[in-house]
């Protein structure tokens, strides 16, 4: 399926479908740029490529204030002339859940699909079961999408489980409309919300002297998570390289988008994709 024909409009097919803000739908037009770079580049050096989208929702979206309905990430991806082996899909709102398995069975019934449903956190178990299984002859490389609407929707520890395969990690980290906002819940010793999220229960003492020096609660969370993922053996590109979204509406700062590779070609891919943003929509390098 083309590009242009993925990213048109869609008629309303009744299945629950979520409301989003605008900026959303371009935050899914990234995710599937990245994973056909990804499934282009990668596809013959590995012997099976596998895309895993771990807040998955429903499939399709609605443009908040229209009446516009357009592909969500799963769908995206999953229409992409660049195929990967295997697809796995989780979602924890049952009625999403049965609205993605029947688009996919509709609109995509070759594609070798998996729907888990529950919470991505406490999943892990059967989600590497489903990733093929490499071996002496055989080699697998996933591409994993985390897209939590806050903090506490993502335990670092489901990054740590996943990380035991070879796999990239594109995590929209919400740094603005979450922990800016909430810093003053957060930094409570008995919240342990930014503990799981960024995998490190000692954070508070580095916050003390960042904040200090002036740091915002929103940088210091994105690049708390990044020594997190560097202690993974993953590139940390810092927060000059994960980009910043905004609002529609009043230009404000939601969330930064960031792509973690333990190779070099990752952050090359990543940079890649982001040519293609227009600070206009909402996007911006910071």
């Amino acid at each position: 399926m083309a590009t242009s024909e993925l990213a048109k409009a869609l008629e309303d097919d009744g299945l629950p479908t979520a409301e989003i803000g605008g900026w959303g739908e371009n935050k899914y037009r990234l995710v599937s740029m990245y994973a056909a770079l990804f499934a282009r580049s990668m596809r013959n050096k590995w012997d099976a490529l596998v895309y895993l989208d771990l807040f998955a929702g429903s499939g399709r979206s609605r443009i908040r204030g229209t009446r516009r309905v357009v592909l969500a990430s799963p769908l995206l991806v999953l229409g992409m002339a660049e195929a990967f082996q295997k697809y796995i899909f989780c979602e924890s709102n049952k009625d999403y859940v049965e609205a993605l398995a029947k688009r996919c069975g509709r609109d995509f019934p070759d594609r070798n699909v998996t729907i888990i449903p529950g919470d991505a956190n406490g999943k892990t178990t059967e989600i590497i079961e489903e990733i093929p299984q490499p071996g002496i002859n055989r080699t697998v490389l996933g591409f994993c999408f985390l897209d939590p609407f806050h903090m506490q929707n993502l335990r670092f520890s489901t990054i740590e489980t996943l990380s035991q395969r070879f796999m990239d990690f594109l995590v929209l980290i919400p740094s603005s409309m979450d922990a800016n906002r909430n810093e003053p819940h957060y930094v409570r010793p008995q919240n342990k919300t930014l503990d799981h999220f960024v995998g490190n229960p000692q954070w508070r003492a580095g916050w003390n002297n960042e904040k200090s020096a002036g740091k915002s609660f929103e940088h210091f969370v994105v690049e708390e998570f990044g020594h997190s993922m560097r202690s993974l053996g993953y590139i940390d590109p810092g927060i000059k390289e994960a980009l910043l979204i905004r609002s529609d509406e009043k230009n404000l700062p939601l969330y930064r988008l960031a792509l973690y590779s333990k190779h070099k070609l990752g952050a090359k891919f990543w940079k890649e994709t982001k040519k293609y943003s227009d600070p206009q929509t909402g996007f911006e390098f910071l």
